[in-house]
Parts: C-alpha cells; sequence; structure tokens
C-alpha cells in the first residue's frame, strides 16, 4: 500500500501542477503573434541560467537541485541537504557579454528549513546611434539589470519539500542618456517529492510571477511631440515539471538522468534532457538537450570537488553553443561556511 501511495501522490502533484499551468490566467493572456506568443513578455534577462551544473544539464534540473542553487531554479531544494554555503558564478555569455551572480543558503532551526540569498546581473555598454548619425553620436549608453532574491524552504514531511523566495528586479535601459529603468517584485514557489525508488524525484516550480513590468517616466513622441507612458508587459513566467531517477549505481558511479517540461509565458513550450555521470563523488560529466529552443541547444560541462584542508569546494563548468552566437561558458565555485 506504501508503495501505491507513493506513486499516487507524486502522480497528483504533476496533475496540480499542468492544470495550474493550463487553467492560469497569465498563461492564456499572451496573445498570438502569427500564432505565436514571442515578444509578449518583457525582463527577458529573467530567463537565462545562471548555474554551471544546471546549464551544463541544459537547465533540466528542477527536481535535482539543492543549495544556493536553488534559488534560481527551484527554492524547494534550498534545504534539501541542509547546506551552509556560497556560490560564485561567472559567465561569457553571447557575444561575449559578461554576466556574475554570488547565492548562499543556510539551516535555520527555527523554521525546520533553510534560507537563502542570491544576486546576479548583466552589465552591457555600446555606441549610441540614431538616425542622423548611423555610425555613433560619440556617446556611450549602457544596459544594466540585475535581481536580489531572498528565499527560504522546509521539509513538510519526509519526502516532500516546499520553498517560496520574493525577488526584488531592476532594468536600466541608457539610463545616463536619458533612457528608462523598471523596478518591480516578483517570485518564484517550487516543491520537490521523492517517490521513494532509485532517488526518483518529481520537481514543480513556478518562476518569475508577478505585476507587469513598466519602465518608469515616459518619453516625447518625436510625431506630434506628446508625452507618452511606456507600456506596461507582463514578466516571463515559467511553469516547470521535472523528473530526475538515478538509472545505475555502483562503488564506483553513480547516473543520474532528467527530463523537463516548460510552459513559458512567451514562447512554445520546451522539453529538454539531461544526464549526469559521477566518479566516486569526485568527477562530474554532465550533457544536455533542449529539444525546442532555436539556439542554445546542446549543453556540457563538468564538475569536481576538490578537498581544501578540512572543507570540500565544488567547482563546475557549463558549455553552450549558440552557433552563430557564439558560445556560452559559466563556472561556479561552491564554498562552505
Amino acid at each position: 500500500m506504501s508503495g501505491r501511495r507513493t506513486w499516487r501522490t507524486g502522480l497528483a502533484l504533476l496533475l496540480a501542477g499542468w492544470i495550474a499551468a493550463t487553467l492560469s490566467p497569465r498563461a492564456h493572456a499572451q496573445t498570438g503573434l502569427g500564432s505565436q506568443r514571442v515578444g509578449t513578455s518583457t525582463g527577458v534577462f529573467l530567463k537565462i541560467p545562471v548555474d554551471a551544473r544546471g546549464s551544463a544539464l541544459a537547465g533540466a534540473i528542477a527536481a535535482n537541485v539543492h543549495g544556493p542553487p536553488a534559488l534560481f531554479v527551484n527554492p524547494a531544494g534550498l534545504g534539501l541537504e541542509a547546506e551552509r554555503a556560497v556560490q560564485f558564478t561567472a559567465i561569457s555569455y553571447v557575444t561575449a557579454i559578461p554576466m556574475g551572480g554570488v547565492a548562499a543558503c543556510m539551516p535555520v532551526e527555527a523554521i525546520g528549513g533553510s534560507v537563502g540569498f542570491s544576486l546576479h546581473g548583466l552589465f552591457a555598454e555600446m555606441d549610441e546611434t540614431d538616425e542622423f548619425h548611423p555610425l555613433g553620436t560619440g556617446r556611450t549608453f549602457s544596459y544594466t539589470t540585475w535581481v536580489a532574491a531572498l528565499g527560504a524552504s522546509r521539509a513538510l514531511t519526509d519526502k516532500l519539500s516546499f520553498g517560496l523566495s520574493a525577488k526584488l528586479f531592476y532594468e536600466g535601459m541608457g539610463t545616463e542618456v536619458g533612457g528608462p529603468s523598471t523596478r518591480s517584485w516578483l517570485a518564484d514557489a517550487g516543491a520537490i517529492y521523492y517517490v521513494g525508488y532509485r532517488d526518483a524525484r518529481i520537481g514543480i516550480a513556478v518562476n518569475n510571477f508577478g505585476p507587469d513590468l513598466r519602465p518608469g517616466g515616459d518619453y516625447v513622441s518625436n510625431r506630434d511631440g506628446t508625452e507618452i507612458r511606456y507600456t506596461s508587459f507582463s514578466p516571463p513566467t515559467l511553469f516547470r515539471m521535472s523528473f530526475s531517477i538515478d538509472p545505475y549505481v555502483s562503488n564506483l558511479w553513480q547516473t543520474l538522468t532528467m527530463f523537463e517540461v516548460g510552459h513559458v509565458a512567451d514562447n512554445q513550450e520546451s522539453v529538454r534532457v539531461g544526464g549526469e555521470a559521477i566518479f566516486r563523488n569526485i568527477l562530474a560529466l554532465r550533457a544536455g538537450y533542449d529539444l525546442y529552443a532555436d539556439a542554445l541547444k546542446l549543453h556540457a560541462g563538468f564538475g569536481a570537488r576538490v578537498r581544501m584542508g578540512a572543507d570540500v569546494l565544488q567547482v563546475d563548468y557549463a558549455y553552450s553553443d549558440g552557433a552563430e552566437f557564439g558560445s556560452v561558458h559559466r563556472w561556479s565555485l561552491s564554498v562552505p561556511w
């Protein structure tokens, strides 16, 4: 009977998640542009993966993420292993745009779970041009965006963990030359359920849920000189359902396979798969594939655990094939504290 209850609970979680995604008003509010939803959301920076391990697995880790990286994917994973760690990430994004982030978590006995904080952002600078100066006006402007998150998770039972995080979002678009900026709050929520067979897990997460994003202020129309307020657009809300399992475990090797389906507000559904092979809990080899992506489909990477005195450091690297946009490289370093 316990086995049947376990599977029934897991299936109920999946069904509840699917109903929430398909019946959500935000999911149906995105009118099609030629039968597509592309371009109907703003804050696209929120969709860029941060953690190196998760990126090497094509992002299919909502069911198998723990510690600081959980703040970027599924806050329910914050306290799965009662970690007290901080992670630093450096990213060379497409066309070598620099990104970076830091995340930390720690167990808190008062809530019977863990809390965490993260901050990641992007900065890019470019030449200003207009219709009279197509080669540049001699001025430069920048695009700056960052997200700060505060999250907490708690195990509701020995098989089910739940987590929430609140995020502060900022986006500045050429503010030094009179451009607008956007400030808003967003939220993530998620759950991870242990099936009870070969460490199988089911993960459900909702990312970037919140009010529409609208740049502050207004601009003057070049046509009639009137002041016009900027239009608001929804954030790129993402609902994901994930499953992971250890198909093979021996004294030397442990393997992990992952499968994830994502329902995003401004594009078609995504299907991602990933696999990880870990040797003696020291070296990990990873690969992932995003089946429906137009670019950044193929991902790969590795991880290594390095002992420094009494502490064990985790180093992860991820490579993403951006085709004509150039490759993306991510490095993450996790340190206990």
